[in-house]
C-alpha cells in the first residue's frame, strides 16, 4: 500500500464516522500507550458511553493498524508519519483546567479540588513501587469513595482535561495542556490553598505557644548565666544570635512545591519542622524530605496512618531513617521519635498522648 493510499483510506473512514475521528485523535494523545484498556476507557468517557472495539477491528481488518509487543495498537511500520499527521488533526483541544478549578472552588467541590491538586503535583512516572494512577485512585477513594474517584476520572477525561494511559504497568492520568496552562492552574490552586490554610485557627495558636516556648528558653538561659559562656564557646558576640541558639522560630511561610504552611523551631537541643495542611496524601508524606524531625499538623488523621509501613514501601529515605510525627490538635498524635520539644508542643495543642509509629 502506497502512503497516499494509506492516507486516503484512513481519511475516508474518518469522514464517514465522527467516532472514528475521536478514536484517531486518541492515538495522538496516548503516544504509544494505546492498549485496548486505555483506548476503550478514554473513548467511552469522551463519547458518553460508546464502545470502540468495532472501530479498532475495522482498522485492523483494513490493514491500517497492528498490535505491538506490549499489546498496544500501533500504525503499520513505515506509515508513522502519515498516521501521526492525521491523528494530530483529529486530536481534541484541551479543556479549560483553570476554569474547572475556579468552578470547583466556587461550588466547594472538595473531591474535584483534591483530584486537581494531585494531578498537578504528581509526575506521570509515579513513585518507586506505586504508579501515579494508583496513588491518585487510592487517595481520592480513601478520602471520599471509589465511586467518587471513578466519576471524577470519567468527567475529567470527558472535559478534555486529562487522558488515561496504561502500558507495561505504567498507569497514569496525564494532563495534556500546554505548560502555560498548567502553570496558570498551579498558580490559581496555590492562591486558593494559601488563602484557605492561613485562615486555620491552629496557626495563630502555634505562633502564640511557640513564641512562649522560645521566650521561656531564652529567659532561662539568661537566668542561669549561660549567655556569656555560650557566646565564647560559639564565638558569637551578638546577644540576639546567642539567644537564637537556644530558642528560635522562623515564622510561617507557604512552601511552593507542596502548598503547605511551614516553619521551623529550635528549642535547646531539639529542632522541629512544622508542616500545616488541611489534608496529607501518601505521596506528600513520602516525598516530603528534610533533615529536621517533622510534624504534620492536620484537620483530621489520614486513614492510611494505620498502614504507614505500606505507604513507605520502597521509599527513600526509609521510614526508619526519618523522624516523623502526625497530629490533629485536641485529638491525637502519632510519632516515630521522641524529644522534649515535640512533647511540649503536642501538649500545648491539647493532645494528651502520642501513639508510636513503627520505625521499620
Amino acid at each position: 500500500m502506497f502512503p497516499e493510499e494509506y492516507r486516503s483510506t484512513i481519511l475516508s473512514l474518518a469522514e464517514a464516522d465522527e467516532d472514528m475521528k475521536t478514536l484517531l485523535g486518541l492515538f495522538h494523545l496516548l503516544e504509544g500507550y494505546t492498549t485496548e484498556e486505555a483506548i476503550t476507557k478514554n473513548f467511552t468517557a469522551m463519547t458518553g458511553g460508546k464502545d470502540c472495539k468495532d472501530l479498532l477491528n475495522l482498522l485492523r481488518k483494513r490493514g491500517l493498524i497492528k498490535i505491538g509487543a506490549y499489546n498496544e495498537y500501533l500504525c503499520l511500520s513505515g506509515y508513522e508519519e502519515v498516521f501521526n499527521d492525521i491523528a494530530v488533526g483529529y486530536s481534541p483541544q484541551p479543556g479549560d483546567l483553570s476554569g474547572y478549578l475556579e468552578n470547583a472552588v466556587e461550588k466547594g467541590d472538595k473531591a474535584a479540588l483534591k483530584m486537581i491538586e494531585l494531578l498537578l503535583k504528581i509526575s506521570k512516572r509515579g513513585l518507586r513501587g506505586f504508579t501515579q494512577y494508583e496513588i491518585i485512585k487510592n487517595e481520592v477513594s480513601e478520602i471520599f469513595s471509589l465511586g467518587v474517584f471513578q466519576s471524577l476520572e470519567e468527567k475529567f477525561i470527558n472535559e478534555k482535561l486529562c487522558v488515561y494511559g496504561n502500558r507495561r504497568g505504567n498507569e497514569f492520568l496525564g494532563l495534556y495542556l500546554s505548560e502555560d496552562k498548567i502553570k496558570d492552574a498551579k498558580e490559581r490552586l496555590r492562591a486558593w490553598k494559601t488563602n484557605k490554610l492561613v485562615e486555620m485557627p491552629v496557626i495563630e495558636t502555634l505562633e502564640k505557644e511557640i513564641g512562649e516556648l522560645v521566650e521561656n528558653a531564652r529567659r532561662k538561659m539568661k537566668l542561669e548565666g549561660r549567655e556569656e559562656g555560650l557566646a565564647d564557646t560559639l564565638s558569637i558576640p551578638e546577644s540576639e544570635k546567642v539567644a537564637d541558639t537556644v530558642g528560635y522560630f522562623s515564622g510561617f511561610a507557604i512552601d511552593d512545591a507542596f502548598m503547605f504552611v511551614t516553619g521551623n523551631v529550635l528549642l535547646e537541643r531539639d529542632s522541629l519542622y512544622l508542616v500545616i495542611t488541611d489534608s496529607l496524601s501518601r505521596y506528600e508524606v513520602r516525598e516530603w524530605r528534610t533533615d529536621y524531625p517533622a510534624i504534620f499538623i492536620l484537620e483530621e488523621i489520614p486513614k492510611w496512618v494505620g498502614k504507614i509501613e505500606f505507604v513507605f514501601k520502597d521509599a527513600y529515605p526509609r521510614l526508619s531513617d526519618r523522624k516523623l510525627a502526625i497530629a490533629v490538635p485536641n485529638e491525637v498524635a502519632y510519632s516515630n521519635f521522641k524529644h522534649k520539644l515535640l512533647s511540649e508542643l503536642v501538649n500545648r495543642l491539647g493532645i494528651k498522648e502520642v501513639t508510636e509509629i513503627p520505625k521499620r
